[in-house]
This record gives C-alpha cells, sequence and structure tokens, in this order.
C-alpha cells in the first residue's frame, strides 16, 4: 500500500488569483504569465508558503484545473520540479513528469472518436453573437469567452436551451467564461484514475467553483478558499 497523501487542487481562484482579483495590499508573488509574457496571476505569500510546505513534504500535489497544456506552463507552479503530476483540461490531459500519460490520453480519445467537436463549435457559433470569442480547445471542449460587455445571462440561457436537446455535453459557467464539455469530460474521472494507480491513505482537494465539487466530493478532506459560498454535499 502507498503511504501517500495527495492534494488535489484546482488552480486559478484556489491557488492564484487573476490581477482583476488580487488585493495587492497583501503581500504576493507571481503565480502566472499571459500569452504576452506579462504577470496576470498571484499567488497570496501565505498560500504559497503552504504550498512549498506542502511541497518539502511527504505529501505529493497533483494541479487539477482546466488549463490547457500551454497555459499550465504558463504558471510558475509548472516549472516546480516537486509537481511529478498534473489534470489539465478539465480532466482531458494528464501529465507524469510533465508528459502525456498515453493510457488516459488513448481512453480520452477512444471517447472522443465517437462525438463531433467541430459540429458542436459551428451549431454554437450559429446561435451565439459572433462578437463572443468561441474557440475549440485542443479538440476537448468549445470555450466560449464574453470579453465584451454582453449579458452573461442571456449567453447562459441561450446554451442551455441549446443542450436541453444534447445527451452527450454539459455546460460549465465561471465569471465571464463558458464551456461546452462532453459528459466523459470531468477532473473527477482523472482523479479517481490517478487515485486508483497511486493509491493514496489520504486524499485532500480543493476548489473554487460547484464543478470542482465533483472531484472534491469523492476525497477524504474539502478545503475551500476563504469567500466561497458553495454548498458542501
Amino acid at each position: 500500500m502507498s503511504s501517500n497523501i495527495i492534494f488535489f487542487s484546482d488552480m486559478d481562484d484556489t491557488l492564484i488569483q487573476t490581477r482583476r482579483k488580487t488585493d495587492f495590499n497583501r503581500a504576493v508573488e507571481v503565480g502566472a504569465f499571459n500569452t504576452k509574457g506579462e504577470e496576470s496571476s498571484f499567488y497570496y505569500k501565505g498560500t504559497k508558503l503552504f504550498i512549498d510546505k506542502l511541497l518539502d513534504s511527504s505529501i505529493t500535489i497533483i494541479p487539477t484545473t482546466a488549463r490547457s497544456i500551454s497555459s499550465y506552463y504558463r504558471t510558475t507552479l509548472s516549472q516546480d520540479k516537486r509537481i511529478k503530476y498534473a489534470i489539465l483540461n478539465f480532466g482531458a490531459t494528464i501529465l507524469i513528469n510533465n508528459k502525456i500519460d498515453t493510457e488516459w490520453e488513448n481512453r480520452i480519445n477512444n471517447k472522443l472518436n465517437k462525438i463531433s467537436m467541430e459540429s458542436l463549435l459551428y451549431e454554437i457559433k450559429e446561435i451565439l453573437d459572433s462578437e463572443l470569442d468561441i474557440k475549440l480547445i485542443d479538440n476537448f471542449y468549445v470555450n466560449i469567452h464574453n470579453k465584451i460587455k454582453f449579458d452573461n445571462s442571456k449567453i447562459k440561457n441561450i446554451v442551455e436551451n441549446f443542450l436541453e436537446n444534447q445527451d452527450n455535453f454539459y455546460l460549465h459557467h465561471n465569471d465571464n467564461s463558458f464551456a461546452i464539455l462532453p459528459t466523459f469530460l470531468n477532473k473527477k474521472f482523472a482523479v479517481e484514475y490517478l487515485i486508483e494507480e497511486l493509491n493514496p491513505i489520504l486524499t485532500l482537494g480543493a476548489g473554487d467553483n460547484r464543478s470542482d465539487l465533483d472531484f472534491m466530493n469523492i476525497i477524504d478532506f474539502k478545503i475551500l478558499p476563504k469567500n466561497i459560498l458553495i454548498e458542501i454535499v
């Protein structure tokens, strides 16, 4: 039996904060960069100290995030040699020592082959405002970013109405970003896979979004950031 304790943690708004949400009256460290190389997200010093203490112990930290591989590599945590595993793309990708876990990749690809993400992208673009930033991310999911001050609730209602007739997809909503994901894509499934592979004696989980509860509800202890109001069930 493994003696490891594993800490599965969401990243954005859990471990690191976007510039818009960061309280710069507190001591901070850079946590991530945008595509232009500019500082974009930040750790509070206390959070960074907590992470370092865990990494220096026998506890395994596994970032469990919606970030893509390229986006994850723009975080400072991804460069820490003490991080061996990462769950990315809402659970579609697992990295082990910065290499894609091919067994998990094959499982996901076998399921992706049975649906058409390109068709989904086309249909979503047909029903939403053309000024929205709508992209297919790594063929895993459709991302909708509301960069302009459209009504988020209206966008959400349109997509939810569309998905009522779709059995293979569901909606993830976070602030002004939306993701339409295949039902087999969920952080929970990747967490279950790694728990089975690593057989830890104890698991911890942290997240800020209601969707994070899917994986947090299968681990032993939940951790929530301050001021996050989500129902614990």
